[in-house]
């Protein structure tokens, strides 16, 4: 049997008895599970049953005992509906802890066939329901923070407790981080779905703001941060010096091709991550020693059965210790495998002279820039800059258009030279007027522009923004070339509210 996802939460509420927690959760699974399958949730305390559409469900219990031990499983097996050769299988078990209860779910699939053919199996899964109404209806916590089946938003000044909390070394989950893409100020991935599908595999965390980004980057390295709408995913050990490789960062090109794969992809790799490293929940052992216990003591089998029995459980535990072991080691085969991905397509899109999607060169992060072209510059300068900008769509259109300027150098250092006072205005540290500030590089500046609001010119200024038509009047006199081709200046609109520059243009003077 394959398994496909797998998560155990520890179930803590407000009950006074040990059993009360325990008992509830059983009372949720039985529920769940008596809905599919038309059996009365009453018959589902214990024994096998058979229900219509190939469902079989099998529940055993094991009885508290003197030091408070109790637990209960559901073993729940089902034909595939996409694929009549699939069959499905869930594990459900509960373990009494105190008065806590250790939950642990798990999907298996098999692939049953009378006859040998070699092929895929045709199937689709989904977190399933009840790991989310475990997750409403208890408190579950992991290294002091509670796990929930939706994302949470933190802001600027929650990122010093959350980088704590993303370092501790007893976090269990993973933390996938999703930022805003500049031009709409929304995620690109959808984030109720996300967190629905990771429920129980991972945190999902949205940095509100493009601030909240910066903020992370500035305590954990821009290399292991994200910004302008990508999404990255933090395993647990995490530190700030931790090789940036082994935490799988998605690009905004990526998502913006396919946002459902990364939801796709992130559910089937962490379910196989987390089937190869969850533990088997505590009552199932239970259950197998009480098992063999009474067998040994209703003495309706001979001696050397017996002898047979022991030797055989001795052989079991020796392979599921080996078992557990490989299990370890696919996990970290698994992440090690994303990891060597991930180095090899960062790698390659920025690797010296491959052409990108759009057509232009991507730029390591150590060229030279006199050497490069504008458009090469300009992305040179844009995977620099981070967060500390946001560069609109019709920027990437500008510079394309302004391909053959002939001091790429100057664009490249005049675009970190606004990045510099971007974040200073940000960081309420620029001290002084941008006029000055510029003024003081050797730059001409302009706050407002007349043509911006003339009926024959204003639409070369109107630029879209969060789905929101805004307009650019600040701009940068960069070059004062005579010639249209070599006159350089950079256009953009100021966000008051995020505190952030909008880069909306980088190329030639706009119509006046």
């Amino acid at each position: 049997m394959r398994e496909l996802y797998a998560c155990q939460l520890l179930l803590t509420g407000d009950e006074e008895s040990p059993g009360d927690t325990l008992n509830r959760a059983e009372r949720l699974i039985r529920e769940w599970v008596s809905r599919p399958t038309h059996l009365a949730p009453e018959f589902l305390i214990e024994g096998q049953h058979e229900a219509s559409g190939g469902h079989t469900v099998a529940v055993s219990r094991y009885a508290p005992t003197e030091d408070g031990s109790s637990g209960w499983s559901c073993l729940w097996h089902f034909p595939g509906t996409d694929d009549p050769s699939v069959r499905w299988t869930l594990s459900l078990a509960l373990a009494a802890q105190g008065k806590a209860a250790c939950a642990t779910v798990r999907i298996g699939l098999q692939q049953r066939s009378h006859s040998f053919q070699l092929r895929r199996p045709n199937y689709q899964f989904s977190a399933p329901a009840i790991v989310r109404t475990l997750l409403r209806e208890f408190e579950v916590s992991d290294a002091g923070r509670p796990t929930r089946p939706t994302h949470t938003t933190l802001r600027t000044g929650d990122i010093p407790e959350f980088v704590e909390w993303l370092t501790n070394d007893q976090r269990a989950l993973p933390v996938v981080v999703a930022t805003n893409y500049p031009s709409t100020g929304q995620p690109l991935v959808d984030l109720r779905k996300l967190a629905k599908e990771l429920s129980g595999l991972a945190h999902v965390v949205h940095l509100s703001t493009h601030l909240a980004a910066r903020a992370l980057s500035n305590r954990v390295g821009a290399e292991r941060s994200a910004w302008q709408g990508a999404v990255r995913l933090y395993w647990p050990k995490f530190k700030a010096d931790a090789n940036p490789y082994e935490h799988k960062y998605w690009t905004p090109s990526r998502l913006l091709e396919d946002d459902e794969a990364l939801i796709d992809e992130l559910r089937r790799w962490l379910g196989s991550v987390s089937a190869a490293s969850v533990p088997e929940n505590p009552a199932l052992g239970w259950m197998r020693a009480a098992r063999r216990k009474a067998l040994a003591e209703s003495g309706d089998i001979p001696h050397w059965v017996q002898e047979y029995i022991e030797t055989t459980d001795a052989e079991l535990r020796g392979l599921r210790e080996e078992r557990d072991d490989l299990k370890e080691d696919l996990a970290a085969a698994l992440t090690d495998v994303a990891a060597m991905r991930e180095q090899y397509a960062l790698v390659s899109q920025y690797s010296t002279k491959p052409a990108a999607d759009d057509g232009q060169s991507a730029t390591p992060r150590d060229a030279n820039v006199s050497t490069l072209t504008a458009p090469e510059a300009y992305e040179h300068a844009k995977a620099e800059i981070g967060d500390d900008l946001v560069f609109l769509p019709s920027a990437d259109a500008s510079i394309k258009k302004f391909s053959e300027y002939r001091d790429p150098e100057k664009l490249h250092r005049a675009l970190l030279d606004v990045a510099d006072a971007g974040r200073r205005w940000g960081d309420g540290t620029l001290g002084k007027p941008f006029g000055e500030f510029f003024a003081d590089l050797g730059y001409g500046y302009s706050a407002k522009n007349p043509a911006a609001r003339d009926r024959r010119h204003k639409r070369h200024y109107e630029v879209k923004y969060k789905d929101n038509p805004v307009v650019m009047e600040p701009h940068l006199k960069v070059d004062e070339s005579t010639g249209p081709d070599q006159c350089l200046r950079i256009y953009w609109y100021l966000d008051e509210s995020d505190k952030v520059i909008v880069i909306g243009h980088v190329g030639r003077h706009l119509p006046d």
